[in-house]
């Protein structure tokens, strides 16, 4: 029997409204009597299909009462009122095929914020859990919005008419439309929840008269034209009595963290309407337990509402003139920022501020963040006013939908992450501790395959900013740089190199102040990016010049920037067109991870001719689940089963024997017609080919003979026999076919503890293993997808031809990669696949090792049902 709460969720409506879907309970019998009275005639004739102004008894039991396989009944809650059910049923006329008639019924003040489409999701999650292989409903033909409901849910409906009624009959597997419209959905509604707390009509400030008084004249200084009310206290008061006496509705209340007056607080904010609710970092922050925190977020969200912290520093949106921060107001921009714990929002805040980048909306979410990152890259994503989204992660939501939302976000805006390791390890996507994890920088690597730019200081985050918010990405490399110093050239010049311009020096004039400026403007014609460096060493010319190259920057031509170096500080100028950088190295490293990602950004975007792998998943599964059969626990798959799991992908292993003597050699040597190879299959040598554990080409039994002693000695100088164990046996020989020579590769396929399903190549060796020259990416694989991670070897020339070796055939290594991909895609229950070694020859990629770890996982990663 699966546990209720599995079931329950906080789910944003599509007003970006917060509700709780929950399974009904039983003490919910008078909460159902009281929502039905609340529903129309009307409603209720459609439901029932005829008057039906009360419910009986029976259908009270029926309503209130599952067992949780055949029949379930779930109920929308909101602010405390259920809002809506939905219900599925077994229909025994279909029998023995597991077909469940569903229906619904949403209060009439509730038509048109999503409740249907968000109950259909949950019930097919949650009939699938059950093994539901359809659903079924009746409805009247004048009920056409329900038929809707059933349609726009984009799995494969047909309605029928059938004696009066509109028959729908449809299977639960997922589509990949069903999860389109799941997706567009869940962006929608949840991109409202954040407009609404970053734009409310009127904002409650609720505190002691020193914590108040910082954020009121933020508030009021940034111009803000709503409803504010300024309610201080001391003493006896209290900030919920204060609350409780506003005449009206709030849409924001912001406070200092009271534990005990918080929940009097929330209650009397969801009585005044209030959307969200802002609670401020104080100086010396309260500790807040694990348990606290998370009380206080349901409580919260039972009420309808958003929560920013506890200890959040605030929230900015500048086209609102909305400041409910400490900090002064930020220049207006195109700049999106999102941080979290107070501390770190201070310093991002300030250095943004500092910096004058000019931003659209700020977030600072708190230690226990109610509102995610993921929460932001959706509201960001149908921002017009946010074209350049700056990310600075403490921890994310779901790891999953993090990857998916922000990809979908880095395609159509730049994004910036930073430090995004170590915010991703704090997730858990998977409750098994032996799940292996991928090394930092793999899922460094990942995010930066989304489209989105990683950095690893934040000063480069605001160098990206402003380099994208003032001039156009340059169209190539080609970088003229002028300035009034030979020094400061050629050092310009070598930084050019070291990030990959082709920097040309261009000399100057006596005057420095118009030649600076005329030479600039003659190589916007002639170059993609124009550096011009302005050194002031005895008279002051640095504003003169920066302020002419801002006006030349205006206009069209090559990409502009320019440092200077000044006593006066030229580079505190407020420009409108030129970024102006202190440090050029800074400058040119900002602009070649810019560029960088534009071309990851074109690897990225979706083409109707992307090609990936089909794979036999259905006969991988019954695999699968028969070795799960055999151990619940799960265990290594034997190399029987290895190679047939593999074989459903299209993956072929060359075939081996293992040998337990020399004789047992022989005879495999002569079954498979010899010209074999005697190798170890010991974990020690592994991808060690300085150890020579593999010995090819044996054509007899002399050259066998001679094989075998070579191992022996191997094993005594490892050590790894035990006492009187044969030394060669200790090495787990096998005899194989010699195949022909190529570059070794060792590809592996994990089921990451946090991101899931993940792939990486290298090419096989010690030296590769230790300066982590492994590429990875996460599934599916398109074909140039798999292409990229080849390329972006450091050992890739071994692939290319090295030393007069010929090139490998490297489309049979990208068809290895995508089914490979493919397979793990499906299957979280393979935790761990490794191809070792793969060979890569020129005609052919041939696979001679493999082993495959398999554990008793969900199927399901990203859940087909939207929730916060």
């Amino acid at each position: 029997m699966l546990h209720p709460s599995k079931w329950e969720a906080d789910v944003v409506l599509n007003d970006g409204g917060i509700a709780t879907l929950r399974q009904v309970r039983p003490e919910d019998r008078e909460a159902i009597v009281d929502f039905y009275d609340r529903v129309s005639p009307k409603s209720k004739y459609l439901r029932f299909f005829s008057a039906h102004p009360d419910l009986s008894e029976a259908e009270l039991d029926a309503w209130t009462t599952s067992d949780e396989r055949d029949t379930v009944t779930i109920v929308l809650v909101e602010r405390e009122n259920i809002v809506a059910t939905a219900r599925f049923a077994i229909a025994e006329q279909f029998a023995p095929a597991r077909v469940a008639d569903v229906s619904f019924l949403v209060q009439d003040s509730h038509h048109g914020r999503g409740v249907g489409n968000i109950l259909l999701e949950h019930l097919a999650q949650i009939g699938r859990e059950c093994g539901i292989q359809r659903f079924f409903a009746e409805v009247l033909t004048e009920n056409r919005s329900m038929v809707q409901v059933f349609v726009r849910a984009g799995y494969q409906v047909k309605p029928e008419l059938e004696d009066g009624f509109i028959v729908v009959d449809f299977s639960l597997d997922p589509t990949k439309q069903s999860r389109e419209v799941m997706e567009r959905r869940e962006l929608q509604a949840e991109a409202s929840s954040i407009r609404r707390l970053l734009n409310p009509g009127s904002v409650a400030v609720v505190g002691e008269v020193g914590s108040v008084s910082r954020i009121t004249s933020s508030i009021v200084s940034g111009g803000y034209q709503g409803q504010l009310h300024v309610l201080t206290h001391k003493g006896a008061d209290k900030a919920p009595d204060l609350l409780r006496s506003i005449p009206g509705t709030v849409d924001l209340v912001v406070v200092d963290h009271d534990s005990e007056t918080f929940d009097e607080l929330v209650q009397v904010a969801a009585e005044k309407n209030a959307s969200g609710i802002l609670v401020l970092a104080q100086g010396h922050n309260p500790s807040i337990s694990q348990e606290e925190s998370q009380r206080f977020l349901e409580r919260a969200r039972s009420l309808g509402m958003r929560v920013l912290g506890p200890a959040a520093l605030g929230v900015i949106n500048t086209a609102e003139g909305l400041n409910a921060s400490p900090a002064s107001m930020p220049r207006a921009g195109k700049v999106g920022l999102y941080t979290q714990t107070a501390g770190v929002a201070t310093l991002v805040l300030s250095h943004a501020i500092k910096r004058g980048c000019g931003i659209s909306s700020f977030i600072a979410s708190g230690s226990y963040a109610d509102v995610t990152g993921n929460d932001v890259i959706q509201f960001w994503a149908q921002d017009p006013a946010t074209d350049i989204c700056l990310l600075s992660l403490d921890t994310i939501g779901n790891p999953r939908k993090f990857f998916r939302v922000l990809r979908r976000l880095a395609l159509e805006k730049n994004v910036v992450v930073f430090l995004p390791s170590r915010a991703l390890q704090s997730a858990q996507h998977h409750d098994l501790e032996s799940l292996p994890h991928a090394p930092a920088n793999a899922i460094d690597e990942v995010i930066r395959q989304t489209g989105a730019i990683v950095v690893t200081r934040r000063d480069t985050m605001y160098d990206i900013a402003a380099l994208l918010s003032m001039q156009p990405i340059p169209a190539g490399k080609r970088v003229a740089i002028i300035s009034n110093s030979a020094g400061l050239s050629g050092q310009m010049a070598q930084s050019a190199v070291r990030f990959g311009f082709e920097p040309t020096i261009i000399p100057i004039g006596e005057d420095p102040v118009h030649s600076i400026v005329e030479e600039s403007a003659r190589a916007r014609g002639d170059f993609d990016l124009v550096f011009s460096g302005v050194v002031e060493i005895n008279e002051p010319i640095g504003r003169e010049v920066i302020e002419a190259l801002d006006a030349l920057a205006g206009e069209e031509g090559a990409t502009m920037m320019a440092t200077c170096v000044s006593i006066s500080d030229c580079n505190s100028l407020e420009t409108t067109h030129l970024p102006v950088f202190e440090t050029y190295a800074d400058a040119l490293e900002a602009y070649a991870l810019i560029m960088d990602n534009e071309e990851r950004r074109g690897r990225a975007r979706p083409h109707p001719d992307d090609e990936v792998a089909t794979i036999d998943v259905d006969k991988a599964k019954r695999l699968v689940e028969a070795i799960l059969e055999s151990s619940a626990e799960g265990r290594a798959a034997t190399d029987e089963e290895t190679a047939e799991i593999l074989a459903c992908a299209g993956i072929t292993i060359v075939p081996w024997k293992p040998v337990a003597s020399f004789e047992e050699a022989v005879a495999a040597a002569e079954e498979f017609g010899w010209n074999v190879v005697l190798k170890s299959t010991h974990p020690v040598v592994r991808g060690r080919p300085e150890l020579n554990a593999v010995i090819r080409h044996v054509a007899d039994r002399s050259m066998m003979q001679q094989a075998w002693e070579a191992l022996g000695r191997l094993s005594e100088s490892l050590g790894v026999a035990e006492r009187g164990e044969d030394s060669v046996l200790a090495l787990l020989p096998v005899v194989q076919p010699t195949m022909d020579p190529g570059a070794t590769l060792s590809v592996r396929a994990i089921e990451d503890a946090v991101l899931g399903p993940m792939i990486s190549c290298g090419v096989t060796g010690i030296a590769s293993d230790l300066l982590h020259d492994a590429a990875w990416r996460t599934p599916p694989l398109r074909r140039i997808d798999a292409r990229s991670m080849i390329e972006s070897l450091r050992a890739a020339p071994l692939l290319r031809g090295y030393r007069g070796t010929a090139p490998a055939r490297l489309d049979t290594v990208e068809d290895a990669l995508m089914r490979l991909a493919q397979l793990k895609d499906e299957l979280p229950q393979l935790v761990e696949i490794e191809l070792t070694q793969v060979i890569a020859g020129m005609n052919s990629t041939s696979i001679v090792g493999a082993r495959i770890t398999v554990a008793p996982l969900s199927s399901s990663r990203d859940r087909l049902a939207r929730r916060l």
